[in-house]
Parts: C-alpha cells; structure tokens; sequence
C-alpha cells in the first residue's frame, strides 16, 4: 500500500509541476451552472422537471445567438467563409470530442445540401468537397473516444497537414474552452501554411492569452481571429458535449446556410435573413419545451434507466438522425464512465449499455451514408506517430483507429444476439410520425420497443436547405435524455459528473476540482487522491471511476 501512495505522490508531483498549461479552472467554459445546481437531484426525484431544467440552459442559446449573429464578427467570419469558397478554396472545421462530431454533422449537412441543389443545378457539384472536418483522432472517433490525441499539438498538425490546409482556406477552429491542444495544432499548421483561421470559443481570449503557451501561438497570429461567444457554464459542470457545442453548431451552421444561399440563389445575407434564423432556434426550443415533447423525452429517460439498472441494453435505431445519436451515444463513456461501443466480434469487451443501428443498411453502407463518404480515418503506424514526436508510452495508448476498425462496427441492419431478446429495447429515434417497416421488423427481435419521436411531419416551420434546425433539436433532446438517464442512476451529484474519467490531461484536472469542491480539500491533495485511487483501482482490477472512487473514498461534505 505504501508503494502505491508513493506512487502517487510521484504521479501527483509531475502532473502539479510539468502540466501546468492544464491547470483550466479559471475557463469560462468549466464553471458550474447556477441554474443546474441541483440537477442530480431533481432528475431523481422528477424526471420532467430535470429536464425542464436543461432545457432552461438551452433556451438561454437564442438569446446568445441573435447576438452572435447580429455583431460584427459575424459579418467578418461570413465573409472570409464565402470569399474561400468563391475563389475556390476550403472550408476546414476542426473540431475535439463533441466539437468534432458537430463539425462531422455540419460537413455532413453541406454536402446533403449540395446534392439537393445539384439536381436543378449541376454546377453545384464542384462544392462538395468544399466544407469539410478534421476530427482530432479521425473519422474512427465518431463511435469510440480516441482520448490520447488530444494532448498533442503535433497530433493536430499532422492531421491539418495531411488534409492539405493551404493558402486560400478557412480553417474554423471549434473548441469551447479555446485551449483544446489538438485543434490548436490543426490551426497552428493552418497558419504555417498560409491558411486563415477563425477560432469559434464559448469562453473569453483575453482570459486565455498570457497564461498558455500554445493559445498565444494561435491567437495572437494576424491572420486568426475569434468569434466569441459568452455562452456561461454548461448544464452539467464542463461537459461541452451540451450547450457550448450547440451554439457553435448553431453559429457555424448559419453561415454555412447564408453561403448556400449567395453561391447558388443570389441571396446575400441581410438582418431579415439572419432574423428568420434567430425564430428558426426559437420555434426549435418552442417544440422541445411542450409538453408533449418534454412527456417523450421523460418516458423515455425513465425506460433506459430501469433497463439499465436491471442489467439490460438498448439500441437506437435511426436513418437521418444516425450521425447525430452516434455524437451524442460515444460521448457517454468518457462524460459517464459506461462501456465504449465495442466491435461486435470483440467479445473480451463488456457490452455497451446502448447502440447505434441502420435498420435498412448493411453496416459499411450505413457508414458511408452516415457521411455520404467513405469516412477518413487515420491508418498510421508507431513509427510514424514517433517521428511526429509522441512519447512512446503515448503511443502505446493509442488503438487502431483505420477505416477497416471503423467497419468492425456493425450498425448496419445485421442480426445482433446479444443485444436482441430479454432485457432489451428497440428505440426508433426521429422526428415526425412516420415509422419504417425496417424498423418495425428489427424491433421483432428485442423484448421491448419505444418511438422515441416528437413533432408530426412538417414541424419544423423553420427548416433549411441544411436541416439546421432538426439536427440542433435532435442534439438537444439526445443531450437531455441521456444525462437524464446518468442522473437518476446517480452519476450527476449536484450539476457534477461524478463518473468521469481521466484519460486526457484537460479531464484530471476537471476531476480534481470536482474532488476538491465536494470533498472540502484543496486542489494538490485532491490531485493525489485521484492517482492514488487510479492505482488502488487497476491494483485491485477494478473498472470504475477514478473521480467517483475518491470522492466516495473522502466522502462528500
């Protein structure tokens, strides 16, 4: 036991001394929500009224983007995005965990866009490949958390590098707390390159800048600029997979929707324009906020969680709305600390508690539809992650992440014993009222079934040639649901994900400020603790935890 405290001093004493850019309490982005303070709380003891509550934080977006889009910056990031794109350059979204999977779903959407425009307009096919997403880890960590890549500027470059950002370009970067070293990496190449760069951040520059070496890189460049927007705490304290991540899909979004609208129909954007967008987020909350749609999302939260604590499992079905139900499912594992999606022939994995299926597809078309692409993963090999200079301990952690380790993942419509029959639920999960007979055949297979839908056809009054609007809501319902469902099973104290794990630098510093805050202990000894119960938990071959470890250990105050 001795041995292991020392460890953990030794653990303890690098990461206090060497990781101090890491040291990320003071970000906007990471503090706690006053309206959510009791968020674990009341989910368990009213499911509707926690969700109320989240969506209470929600509603506070349009409010952030009217300012958004109404203010100067605005103007100056719309027009070096349609200027790129006029003169026949790219824009590159570059996005970590929940940034990347929104930059996925705005890439995916502009090149939906472009194939409806192109069947009157042909011309129109020239810009398919005009907006696209670079995810830190690549296309593979749409469906598994690819953790060890965000740590690395050098990580980042490559990838920018291998995308072949250049002069002529926009890159966006997206990252609420504007210090995510990945997409930093991915800017700083930008920029090396001759690209110009935008970062889109929920938390002030001017708080940042001085205090981090690799933001002062980027954000002092003369050829980046930011649009901030004062977005506040998220729902759940730091987890930006909710409302930062919406605004920013919100923002990024709209421009994307002027720019369609000016290439193809001679409609520059005008304050009437950027008006119809601000009631288009309005009447999306108006639709979450009934009644009726907050009765669903209840049904449904009180469904998953009784399955999960019983031990069993669900499965999402989907068409349209798969890439958005994939974003929201693989952020649960790290936010949570639930079992990753596993490869379904990988048997020496504990099953995930939910999944993600095409009911009319094969798997590898499921995935290309999900992108209308072959997905662009990264196939490279321990040599080549030496010679970008990762540390070989670095390298060890992380997985096969090519395109056929993408495809192990069956979400096509092939049979899957062992999530179908007893103490299992078949979930169809859109909007509107229409449900496939695909669907309704897979659902054959499992004990129970739930339409998990709201709006009838045609609700969204509002929509655009993107979907902006149902892909936002989609995002927002998934979001409150599944934090609902952590809630209730106790992994949310307060508005602090308790379950959290720390498999990058940014998460062991949020854990230790949750340690320190709800055990009443300052932030070096809650930084031990949290390595000590690390090596107490892969002593004893325990998967849990580590954040929920200690603080059990320490007990709350």
């Amino acid at each position: 036991m001795e041995q292991l405290k020392e460890k953990a001093r030794e653990l303890s004493k690098n990461f206090l001394e060497s990781e101090k850019e890491y040291r990320l309490g003071f970000i906007e982005a990471e503090q706690s929500n006053p309206k959510t303070k009791t968020l674990g709380e009341t989910f368990v003891r009213d499911t509707k009224a926690g969700i109320r509550m989240i969506l209470s934080v929600d509603r506070d977006l349009v409010a952030l983007f009217e300012t958004a889009l109404f203010s100067e910056k605005f103007d100056w990031l719309y027009a070096d995005m349609i200027g790129a794109l006029k003169n026949g350059g790219r824009i590159f979204i570059s996005g970590c965990g929940s940034s990347g999977r929104l930059a996925m779903r705005l890439e995916t959407s502009f090149r939906e866009a472009i194939n409806e425009i192109a069947k009157e307009r042909p011309e129109a096919r020239a810009y398919k490949d005009a907006v696209r997403e670079i995810m830190t880890g690549g296309d593979y960590a749409i469906i598994r958390a690819v953790e060890s890549f965000e740590d690395y500027t050098e990580l980042g470059c490559a990838q920018a590098k291998d995308e072949g950002v250049k002069e002529g370009d926009v890159l966006i970067g997206v990252t609420a707390t504007g210090e995510t070293t990945s997409i930093l990496g991915t800017a700083k190449q930008a920029l090396a390159d001759g690209a110009k760069v935008w970062m889109v951040i929920c938390s002030d520059p001017q708080s940042i800048i001085g205090k981090l070496k690799r933001v002062d890189d980027v954000f002092t460049h003369p050829m980046t600029e930011s649009l901030y927007m004062k977005c506040g705490g998220m729902a759940v304290t730091g987890s930006t997979r909710m409302q930062s991540s919406s605004i920013e899909q919100a923002v990024i979004g709209a421009a994307l929707e002027m720019a369609l609208g000016e290439l193809f129909f001679a409609q520059a954007p005008t304050d009437d324009t950027k008006r119809r967008f601000v009631d288009g987020f309005s009447a999306c909350m108006d639709l979450l906020e009934s009644d009726e749609s907050v009765e669903v999302m209840a049904e449904e939260t009180d469904a998953e969680t009784e399955l999960y604590e019983n031990g069993g499992h669900v499965t999402y079905f989907s068409d349209e709305y798969l890439l958005d139900i994939l974003a929201d499912t693989t952020e649960r594992s790290p936010t949570f600390t639930t079992p990753p999606f596993r490869p379904q022939k990988n048997k020496n994995e504990t099953l995930s508690w939910a999944f993600v299926k095409n009911p009319r597809l094969g798997t590898k078309e499921a995935w290309d539809a999900c992108f209308l692409r072959t997905p662009r993963c990264i196939d490279k090999t321990p040599d080549d992650y030496k010679a970008i200079g990762i540390k070989d301990e670095d390298i060890r952690r992380i997985p096969n992440i090519s395109l056929d380790a993408l495809y192990a993942f069956e979400i096509g419509c092939e049979p899957d014993p062992e999530r179908e029959g007893e103490n299992t639920l078949a979930s169809w999960v859109s909007f509107g009222d229409e449900i496939p007979e695909s669907f309704e055949r897979q659902a054959e297979k499992y004990e129970k079934k739930s339409i998990w839908t709201i709006g009838s056809e045609g609700c969204f009054t509002h929509t655009t040639r993107m979907k902006l609007f149902e892909h936002l809501g989609m995002k927002m319902m998934l979001n409150a649901v599944s934090t609902g469902t952590m809630a209730k099973m106790g992994r949310v104290r307060g508005n602090y994900m308790v379950h959290l794990n720390i498999s990058n630098k940014k998460l062991v510093d949020r854990a230790t400020r949750i340690i320190a805050d709800l055990c009443a202990v300052d932030y070096d000894t809650a930084n031990y603790e949290l390595f000590y119960s690390k090596l107490l938990l892969e002593a004893k071959g325990i998967q849990r935890s580590t954040t929920i470890e200690t603080i059990d250990r320490l007990g709350q105050k």
